[in-house]
């Protein structure tokens, strides 16, 4: 299928060819009818993507400081990489469509295929041909909408949210500033709510439909000196609320909103606008000043937005699926049009020269893409342009998942064995497993795992997934008769442990879990040395590893949490350490913070993981201090070390950081290879992640819990 991109590295709006969505459980998958253009939003995304990253550092300082943060934690070769990684993405352009059901989620009651709806959200309602898009944000388009007006539901809720957020009442006095489409949105559903409108642009054609609609006043920029603000709102206080709706880089539409506004009165930002406080004028007249966000409540929420989980009605009564059907019942009763908003049309295949338009001076308000009426294939896997073929006799493997770490360690240490045969990439977005699969030279990218996965000639698959997929993947996978690589950790509950043993022990198949820790050049070194120890060894082994940011994958609780998917690598690193596996934990702490393990190994090793998630920015990432009788190793975040021993002292140094992300996947692909044993033994993955369930068990009851 096709879909509208921008390529960060050139800015070029593009149309490519992915492969279409999956359909999650709480998801509906949809064949797109017709998709709006947000001017102002996708303007000012398009004039991102075309400016210098130095440009990008200097409007967005807080990704500043999280690169600066990442620096001190992890040194300079892993910023350099996340960032450009980052910047490097392909962006999904549109967030506002309309379209037939084609499919819906196991966990969707309410949606039937067939049904005509209107899409929102970024990355999800995109410019392209078939769509994947959370329940909760869609809504059921009336009957007599046509879908190119429904196409605007996204924008409608924007408005909608704002005009909620300005609080007017019936009789009261509002200014809409900006009268672009959103405006123009803004300005009817005002009139709708009963209220006197006042609308100002600098353009006069906009002022011209402001009053067509209704508008009991319309000027433009130019006429407002000549009036008092008074005579501008109507009324001999000024406007009860004033919303902008405009797009500037210049604070001049707030300084004009605070004149406009009555004593106590209330302004709100719903466009993009710099946000450059008049201090005095707010102060004199105590106004109320809030930046709209968006659609309405879930919007930035992960659990309301990417898991589809509503909140309840008698609690929330407007969310942004809600807004949606708002908008969509005015469009329906008339109250609300949008015909002669629409001022150019385009066919998606000719979607690229709208941008075009987008960044030019010329006249526009809204802008519609039409599509096919015909469905395309919804196939789930595509091909990308060809690479040098490996020899036949190489190994053919297979991934899933494009994420931050595949793209950033798995897939470039996989790049080092020019020898594979790269047969497929799959993940959950079509662009990012085109974009993947290209940069890293597979084959063939796909959107579901079973595509994948049903390729006969796939030695060996290997799984960067969210944590809460890992336990099925790795189950399907082996029953396929694939060999298995998965980032830790190998699953999140006891019971997935239990039918993995299980599924494992049938195989045949080699499984190993992302240990990398205990192939760096430290763990290798430190663990010859401690071979020949007499005594249990004792650790202290403190990891600094900061807060999540808002809204992080992790945080939810399919996922596992921070012990299970994160603690598990510095438990493994000990146990491989100490030739002995955990046998009993203590945890102490707050499960959302700072948490400390007690481990005790079945050789009667012991010690402490101080697992810190405050911020702690200056400390290096990982500490650990190893004592076996007179023998002490103190390793400082995997590129140093200092060996005490015999009162002597000796430094190692590594040229630069190496956790043993490259090693390890070379010891997995050469025991496929040769068909040896696996480097991590099953009893050594099971018992680690046993471990961690321990952990979490122990964390709720303060007692210790046996690892066994």
């Amino acid at each position: 299928m096709l879909q509208l991109v921008q390529n960060r590295k050139s800015g070029a709006v593009e149309l490519i060819e992915v492969p279409a969505p999956a359909c999650g459980p709480r998801s509906v998958l949809v064949q797109t009818l017709a998709s709006a253009v947000s001017a102002g939003t996708e303007r000012h995304m398009m004039k991102l993507g075309r400016q210098s990253m130095l440009r990008t550092a200097w409007e967005r300082p807080d990704r500043v400081s999280r690169a600066v943060t990442k620096y001190q934690r992890e040194g300079l070769a892993a910023t350099v990489r996340a960032v450009r990684e980052k910047t490097g993405q392909t962006l999904a352009l549109g967030y506002s469509s309309c379209g037939r059901v084609v499919e819906t989620g196991a966990e969707v009651d309410d949606i039937r295929p067939g049904d005509l709806v209107a899409c929102a959200g970024q990355d999800y309602a995109s410019h392209a041909e078939i769509v994947a898009v959370p329940r909760t944000l869609v809504a059921r388009v009336p009957g007599g909408v046509a879908p190119e007006h429904a196409a605007f539901a996204a924008l409608g809720a924007i408005a909608i949210q704002g005009v909620r957020l300005a609080r007017v009442e019936i009789g009261e006095t509002a200014a809409v500033i900006g009268l672009g489409l959103l405006g123009q949105l803004t300005v009817q559903l005002l009139l709708a709510a009963g209220c006197r409108v006042a609308a100002i642009d600098l353009d006069r054609a906009r002022v011209d439909l402001a009053r067509q609609a209704g508008a009991t006043i319309a000027l433009t920029n130019a006429e407002l000196p000549a009036l008092n603000p008074a005579s501008i709102a109507g009324t001999p206080h000024g406007a009860d609320a004033v919303l902008i709706t405009a797009d500037s880089s210049s604070s001049a539409p707030v300084e004009l909103a605070a004149q406009l506004a009555r004593e106590k009165g209330r302004v709100v930002a719903v466009g993009l606008v710099k946000t450059d406080l008049p201090r005095h004028e707010f102060f004199l007249k105590e106004l109320e000043f809030v930046v709209s966000r968006s659609t309405g409540p879930g919007r930035y929420d992960p659990s309301f937005e990417a898991d589809g989980r509503d909140y309840p009605y008698p609690y929330v009564r407007w969310t942004q699926t809600r807004n949606l059907e708002a908008f969509l019942d005015l469009l329906a009763r008339g109250r609300i049009t949008l015909a002669h908003l629409i001022s150019h049309r385009y066919p998606f295949a000719e979607a690229p020269a709208a941008y075009d338009l987008l960044l030019s001076d010329a006249p526009r308000m809204g802008i519609v893409f039409e599509y096919p009426q015909s469905a395309p294939a919804a196939a789930r896997q595509a091909p990308v342009a060809p690479h040098p073929p490996a020899r036949s006799e190489a190994l053919s493997i297979g991934v899933l998942g494009a994420g931050s770490f595949a793209r950033g360690i798995l897939l470039p240490a996989l790049a080092e064995h020019p020898e594979l045969r790269r047969a497929a990439l799959a993940c959950a977005s079509g662009i990012h497993a085109r974009e993947a699969a290209q940069k890293f030279g597979f084959a063939t990218a796909a959107t579901s795992p079973s595509e994948l996965l049903a390729q006969p000639d796939l030695d060996a698959v290997f799984v960067a997934t969210p944590h809460s997929t890992h336990a099925a993947l790795v189950s399907a996978a082996l029953e396929a008769g694939k060999h298995v690589f998965v980032e830790k950790p190998l699953c999140v509950t006891a019971e997935q442990l239990g039918s993995i043993t299980e599924i494992y022990a049938r195989a045949g198949r080699l499984l190993m879990a992302g240990f990398n820790r205990r192939f760096s050049p430290f763990a290798l070194q430190a663990r010859e040395l401690l071979a020949a120890r007499s005594a249990p060894l004792t650790f202290d082994y403190r990891v600094n590893a900061g807060p999540l940011p808002p809204g992080h994958w992790l945080s939810r609780p399919e996922e596992g949490g921070r012990i299970i998917g994160e603690v598990c690598h510095f438990v493994d690193l000990v146990s491989f350490l100490s030739g002995s596996l955990p046998a009993r934990v203590l945890a102490t702490g707050e499960p959302d913070g700072d948490v400390h393990l007690h481990l005790t190994l079945d050789d009667g090793s012991s010690g402490v993981i101080r697992y810190l998630t405050s911020n702690r920015a200056r400390l290096s990432k990982e500490r650990l201090e190893i004592s076996a009788g007179d023998l002490v190793i103190e390793v400082d975040d995997f590129l140093s070390a200092t060996v005490h021993q015999h009162g002597r002292r000796r430094t190692w140094k590594w040229p630069r950081q190496d956790k043993g992300h490259r090693a390890e996947i070379a010891a997995f692909l050469k025991a496929v290879r040769e068909g040896g044993p696996a480097p991590i033994d099953f009893e050594s993955l099971a018992r680690v992640t046993r471990a961690t369930f321990a952990a979490g068990r122990s964390l709720r009851t303060g007692e210790p819990v046996s690892c066994v």
